[in-house]
């Protein structure tokens, strides 16, 4: 069920950072044990010189290893292990637990990895999961690393790492202002994430003294799409306003007149749009059904500027045409595509876009510990590591998705790129900025949908 790693080679390289290093082809050997039940006895320990007289600082992974979203849990189990023996730190274990993607099982996992003496838990996946473990290991202080983008799931002990849709639609906001757009419009899903973007993306507007001035919701259904894009458009009334025309030029019978009907039967509409920005926060086969809905419905998108979510990190839409020009905040594509090309040179497999989260969070725990690797009496001060101040470190951390930081409130802050989607490629159009402001953006829960 897991995958056990010998370490192979590593170099004597000791940044300052772990996360700040660049990925070594480290090359462990992968011995694969099938069918094994009791995951949690299984115990991953990074290499380094040999010493045994140091006091282990003990990493609880809480994954789904089996079930429906066992082969992701796996993949970030595997994405951990390479952090780990990265690390380079003979005092970091892994110690891995399967949550089953169930809240019981959740909750059997966090209390045996307490039990174990875990001293931070990364994990678990699923946002109720992540709720479920963070109350257990807060009422013991032990901090935990999850892997939800669901800001309910936060807390000052239970840290998110997931992509926010805050982060990315007020970095992509902000461009769009920077660059002359002023009047926005959203299309946006019906449920939680429809709302929480819904929310970020009216108060990233109002931050640039910009307004929002059309809004349509959609329904998770295909074939529900059509009218809300239309809507958008304001097609219906745009489509009689050019026929009246039309036909009044044409009663005018001159020459004059038939000119202008030639280049008004160019369009099917008349009169622009009251907006010329609108955001489009969905992703896979579904964008690819609201997409072409734009220009279908006249929505001219050489005069308005497509903005998406992190959902459109995927490069398939490289291939779709109605979102050329469209831009989409996102860690540096080429940061995240050196972790993929060493991902699957070593488990012949495409990682999940999220398998750098748990990469990144195994690498977060050992720049905490690194200053005292030589110490001789590390046990003093490990109780020290994990600390709120440790973690919310104003200054963040350098991951392989880019600069982040967690926020006391449990959420956290990234910084990224604006990318733009072009024919075959992702293009990057501003480049994420290489530290944080003095004081970070964080949207409060009384400001966000409940």
């Amino acid at each position: 069920m897991l995958s056990v790693f010998i370490l192979a080679a590593c170099g004597a390289q000791t940044p300052e950072r772990i996360l700040e290093r660049e990925i070594v082809d480290t090359r462990p050997v992968i011995e694969t044990e099938q069918d094994t039940q009791d995951t949690e006895d299984q115990t991953l320990q990074s290499k380094g010189d040999g010493s045994d007289n140091k006091v282990q600082v003990k990493i609880a992974i809480l994954l789904p290893l089996t079930g429906d979203v066992g082969e992701t849990g796996k993949a970030l189990l595997n994405a951990a292990t390479m952090a780990l023996f990265d690390a380079y730190d003979p005092r970091l274990q892994l110690l891995p637990y399967d949550t089953k993607a169930s809240i019981e099982e959740t909750e059997i996992a966090t209390h045996k990895a307490l039990n174990d003496g875990a001293d931070i838990i990364i994990g678990p996946l699923l946002s109720e999961n992540v709720k479920a473990a963070g109350s257990i290991a807060g009422s013991a202080n032990i901090p935990l690393l999850g892997f939800s983008n669901d800001y309910t799931a936060a807390s000052p002990n239970s840290f998110i790492l997931g992509f926010l849709p805050e982060n990315e639609v007020r970095r992509v906001v902000n461009y769009a202002v920077a660059n002359g757009y002023e009047k926005f419009a959203g299309l946006f899903p019906e449920g939680r994430y429809g709302d929480q973007v819904r929310m970020a993306y009216g108060l990233a507007v109002n931050n640039n003294d910009a307004e929002v001035s059309t809004i349509e919701t959609y329904q998770n259904d295909a074939d529900q799409v059509f009218e809300p894009v239309k809507n958008l458009a304001d097609y219906d009334r745009r489509r009689r306003a050019h026929r009246n025309e039309v036909r009044y030029l044409q009663s005018l019978n001159d020459d004059l007149t038939d000119e202008i009907v030639t280049k008004l039967n160019d369009s099917e509409v008349l009169g622009d749009l009251p907006f010329d920005t609108v955001i489009v926060p969905e992703g896979g086969a579904l964008l690819r059904t609201l997409a072409p809905l734009l220009p279908f419905y006249e929505v001219d998108t050489e005069k308005v500027k497509v903005l998406g979510t992190g959902l459109w990190n995927d490069k398939t839409l490289t291939n779709e045409p109605p979102l050329y020009g469209a831009w989409f905040a996102a860690p540096d594509p080429s940061l995240t595509d050196t972790f993929s090309k060493r991902f699957i040179d070593l488990f012949s497999e495409q990682p999940p876009r999220i398998a750098t989260l748990s990469y990144d969070a195994v690498g977060l725990i050992a720049s905490l510990i690194k200053e005292d690797i030589g110490s001789t009496n590390p046990k003093a001060k490990k109780s020290n590591y994990f600390t709120r101040e440790a973690l919310t470190d104003p200054s963040g951390f350098k991951g392989v998705d880019g600069l982040f930081r967690l926020l006391p409130d449990g959420t956290n802050e990234r910084a990224l790129a604006v990318v733009e989607i072009q024919r075959g490629k992702f293009e990057v159009v501003s480049a994420a900025p290489d530290a944080f402001p003095s004081f970070g953006y964080s949207l409060t829960r009384a400001a966000l949908p409940k």
